[in-house]
């Protein structure tokens, strides 16, 4: 019982994390493939690529 309970924590942890560091890796993606027009660090630009990202999901199926 522990373990399915660590494991749940575990993976809320994760998740939270990756919402928090996810939209920053994709603005430092930005910086480095376009340098010439950079995205400063900020809480706005943070939402701004969180609520993109809500937008603008990849849903793929293969159907045969």
């Amino acid at each position: 019982m522990n373990n399915i309970l660590a494991g749940i924590v575990g993976l809320v942890v994760f998740v939270i994390v990756l919402v928090i560091i996810g939209p920053f890796l994709a603005i430092w993606a930005w910086n480095t493939l376009f340098t010439s027009y950079p995205i400063d660090y900020t809480l706005s630009t943070w939402a701004a690529v969180v609520i993109l990202g809500a937008f603008i999901r990849a849903n793929v199926s293969i159907k045969k």
